[in-house]
């Protein structure tokens, strides 16, 4: 599928329905700013949204797909290379989500070794570095491996698990510090870890969720 050409159809369709975007949006369900997106080739109306759009804009699944009006002796060739685009692009997609998912796994692994790991250095410098490199590689692992990729998505599984991502650092550093409870050298920076990793979480926690309200849904 053609982002761009979609999105020029998208725009000229309601046009000349004499639509907005915003009162497209509203039709179909989504936001004024996902619309623009459409229109500009940033992007495509995913399945939940595919069929509302189509009726709003009064065209068929395969005209959409195809970017513009088609003949009806048109259709059976335009859906067979639409069907072989789609099974392409698919097929993309699932190489994509692999990769993803490998990365995932590769950060979640880091962000526990890092955790653990971290009981037996002897760090002088600023703590809050690593602290937030446990936190973000956890975080981002989590994403990674949900395959969540819209921005409305990824926000809220952030807002679900970033305190419990902060506390489960918190409790590694809080075993660590009971099995160096002989080492001040070392106990120091498990304490900053199991303080600063759950105040991080929660400050993390408030800017999410300022920032989602700021997304209209």
């Amino acid at each position: 599928m053609d982002q761009v050409k979609t999105g020029i159809f998208i725009q000229q369709t309601r046009k000349e329905l004499g639509y907005t975007q915003k009162e497209l949006a509203d039709k179909v369900g989504v936001s004024d700013k996902t619309v623009s997106k459409w229109e500009t080739g940033k992007g495509l109306p995913d399945i939940s949204s595919l069929m509302p759009l189509c009726d709003a804009l009064k065209v068929n699944v395969n005209e959409l797909i195809s970017g513009e009006r088609l003949e009806p002796e048109e259709y059976p060739k335009r859906a067979e290379d639409n069907m072989l685009n789609l099974l392409k692009e698919n097929k993309i997609s699932k190489k994509g989500m692999k990769i993803q998912i490998i990365l995932g796994i590769i950060l979640l692994i880091l962000g526990i070794v890092t955790a653990f790991g971290f009981a037996t250095l002897r760090i002088e410098w600023y703590i809050d570095v690593p602290t937030l490199t446990i936190n973000a590689c956890l975080c981002t692992a989590i994403i990674l491996l949900s395959g969540k990729r819209e921005k409305k998505d990824i926000l809220r599984l952030l807002r679900k698990v970033v305190i419990p991502v902060g506390l489960v650092v918190s409790m590694i550093a809080f075993v660590c510090i009971m099995a160096l409870l002989g080492s001040a050298t070392l106990l120091g920076p498990n304490l900053a870890v199991a303080i600063l990793s759950a105040m991080y979480s929660m400050i993390a926690y408030i800017i999410i969720v300022v920032i989602e309200s700021k997304i209209k849904p």
